[in-house]
C-alpha cells in the first residue's frame, strides 16, 4: 500500500526524533577553543525517507519538495545542523498542511471483535458514509493498521493525536486488554471527540469504570448509525447518500442480528 504525504512526513518526524540526535564538540588549537556541531544516528534511513518525501510532494507542494531535496543534497557537503533543522522545519509543515486535509478516525479495538469491526469499517464508514481507507486507523485491517518497523508508542502518539474522533468498541474482550486499555487512556488525554460504542454482548450495567454510560451507545442501534452518519457527514462536508447509506447499514445491522 503506497504510503500518503502524511504518513511519509510521520515516518520522517519519527526517525528524526526518535533515532537522531544533534551534537555539540569543543576542541582546542592554538589557544582557542571551537565548537563542533554535528548530526549522529540513523543518517541514511532519514535521507531515504526524506527522498521518498520529496518526491511525494513534487506534485501537491513542488517548491517544498525542491527545498527539501536540496537540503537533502547538500547535507554531506555542508553544515549538517543547518540542513538537518530545515529539513524538520519543512516535514513539520508538511504535517501541518496534510493534517488540515486528512480525515483522522481512530478506532480503538479488541482484536478478538476484528470481524464485527471490520463490517463497521465496510459498510458503515466507507460505503455507507463514503470515507476511504487513509481516512480511519484501525489496527486490526492491514491496509489501515500500525506500518512495519511502527512501534506501539508512535502508533498511540501518531494516531490518537492527530485524530478528528476516536471510536472505542467495548466489548468483553476489549475490557480484559492491556493494549485496549492504554490506548483508551491516550483517547482520553487527548479528548479528541471520543465516541464509546458498545457491542451486542456488552450491556450499560457491564461497562463498569470503562466509561461513563450515558455516553455510551449500542452499535446496533439504528438511531444511533444514523446520528453517527449525520454526524461524520456534517464534519467533512460530504454527500448525504440517502438510500445507499439506509441499505449499508440495514446489511450491517443484519450481520450484528446474525452473529450474536
Amino acid at each position: 500500500m503506497k504510503e500518503s504525504i502524511y504518513q511519509l512526513a510521520e515516518r520522517c518526524k519519527n526517525i528524526s526524533e526518535d533515532k537522531m540526535s544533534t551534537l555539540r564538540t569543543h576542541f582546542h588549537n592554538r589557544g582557542l577553543v571551537f565548537t563542533d556541531y554535528t548530526v549522529k544516528g540513523a543518517i541514511d534511513e532519514y535521507l531515504n525517507a526524506i527522498e521518498d518525501l520529496s518526491y511525494a510532494l513534487s506534485e501537491k507542494y513542488p517548491d517544498m519538495g525542491y527545498e527539501l531535496r536540496l537540503h537533502k543534497d547538500e547535507f554531506g557537503k555542508d553544515d549538517k545542523i543547518v540542513h538537518f533543522s530545515a529539513m524538520k522545519t519543512i516535514v513539520e509543515c508538511v504535517l501541518v498542511l496534510e493534517k488540515r486535509r486528512s480525515k483522522r478516525i481512530f478506532i480503538s479495538h479488541s482484536s478478538k471483535d476484528k470481524e464485527v469491526v471490520k463490517m463497521f469499517v465496510d459498510h458503515i464508514l466507507q460505503l455507507g458514509i463514503g470515507l476511504n481507507d487513509d481516512d480511519i486507523f484501525c489496527t486490526s485491517i492491514e491496509e489501515m493498521g500500525i506500518k512495519n518497523g511502527e512501534d506501539l508508542r508512535n502508533h498511540i502518539r501518531n494516531n490518537v493525536q492527530s485524530a478528528d474522533f476516536s471510536f472505542l468498541m467495548i466489548s468483553t474482550h476489549y475490557k480484559v486488554s492491556e493494549i485496549c486499555l492504554n490506548e483508551m487512556g491516550a483517547v482520553w488525554a487527548t479528548d479528541n471527540r471520543v465516541r464509546y460504542y458498545l457491542l451486542p454482548e456488552v450491556d450499560f450495567n457491564e461497562i463498569g469504570w470503562l466509561c461513563d454510560a450515558k455516553k455510551a451507545d449500542k452499535l446496533a442501534n439504528p438511531v444511533v448509525l444514523d446520528s453517527l452518519e449525520e454526524e461524520l457527514v456534517d464534519f467533512y462536508g460530504l454527500p448525504h447518500s440517502g438510500r445507499k447509506w439506509s441499505r449499508h447499514r440495514q446489511d450491517f445491522l443484519d450481520y450484528l442480528g446474525g452473529r450474536y
